[in-house]
């Protein structure tokens, strides 16, 4: 199989021939590991099955406030991540659109957290027009995306803490769900088969059922330390594709290659069967991990991450 194979294959919940994956270091990190291995191309070395191509939007004029600065994307814009995502699927490979964050993250880099926070009790009627504005332009990033023809469209929003929810279901179905759901609808009126990946870091359980609901395709992130991944296969997996699951604290920050390896065949074994899985991370991966761990993390899908019994 190809790596877009590959990945469309497990999208569609069923088993390809082996688990794809990919993986996001800071720059230093992935320095630090091409020193190391004498190589140029990461993403190129190891394999990965997922590659991005991103809009390159204008930078704010000095002294522009935030809310003043919603640039959109033209139709050169457009043309411009086609090509890539072009040149990309002639290689066999998976395209991504890059992240750009949803709207309750969008709002707090407006209005600032409190704000955020107090806005639906302190001032309903403007909070929801602010929440309108940015939705607006998020579904012209998204839908740019979808437009050049990428595989995954990324969004998403940080709803979940180490613990749990930063808001209340019942707020979030409020204020938020209607807006992903606009998202989601409007990168789908532009393209019926892209694949909508959601981004969360954090506890987000109690939202999945709302999440596959508005139509999200790809859960993203997925982090073990807050969540119960088995759980989450169990209960999920059926209507939802996992990215990510890999303990970026427990399994690859400050631990031994060995300890690596079988944290990453522990993940393959509960998230694979059945398809549904996209190996990687819980998160951008920082200086933190070590080196080995990097290394120890793509030597084990090689190893593992065979169907039909990957882990």
């Amino acid at each position: 199989m190809t790596s877009r194979q590959r990945v469309l294959t497990t999208v569609r919940h069923e088993e390809p021939d082996r688990v794809p994956h990919n993986l996001r270091l800071e720059q230093s990190l992935a320095q630090a590991v091409c020193a190391e291995l004498g190589v140029a191309d990461l993403p190129e070395h190891f394999g990965h099955d997922i590659r991005y191509v991103s809009l390159q939007l204008p930078r704010p004029p000095e002294g522009l406030a935030p809310a003043d600065w919603t640039p959109l994307p033209t139709e050169a814009d457009i043309a411009t991540v086609a090509e890539a995502t072009r040149a990309l699927h002639d290689r066999g490979l998976a395209v991504c659109g890059a992240y750009a964050c949803g709207v309750y993250e969008q709002a707090k880099a407006w209005l600032g957290d409190e704000a955020t926070m107090t806005g639906p009790y302190d001032d309903p009627l403007g909070f929801g027009e602010t929440l309108d504005r940015i939705t607006e332009w998020k579904c012209a990033v998204y839908g740019a995306y979808a437009a050049a023809g990428t595989d995954i469209v990324w969004i998403g929003d940080d709803l979940g803490t180490q613990r749990s929810l930063v808001m209340s279901p019942e707020q979030y179905r409020e204020w938020y769900r209607p807006h992903h759901l606009r998202i989601v609808e409007h990168i789908r009126s532009i393209r019926p088969d892209a694949i909508v990946a959601f981004h969360c870091c954090g506890h987000v359980t109690p939202l999945i059922p709302d999440l596959i609901e508005v139509g999200i395709d790809v859960l993203e992130a997925v982090q073990p330390e807050t969540m119960d991944i088995a759980a989450l296969k169990r209960e999920f997996g059926r209507d939802l594709t996992f990215w990510g699951a890999v303990g970026a604290q427990s399994v690859l920050a400050r631990t031994t290659p060995a300890q690596v390896t079988a944290g990453v065949r522990e993940t393959l074994r509960i998230m694979a069967p059945g398809g549904g899985y996209i190996a990687s991370a819980c998160h951008t991966l920082t200086e933190e991990v070590p080196v080995a761990s990097v290394i120890a993390f793509h030597e084990a899908v090689a190893e593992y991450g065979a169907y039909p019994e990957p882990g």
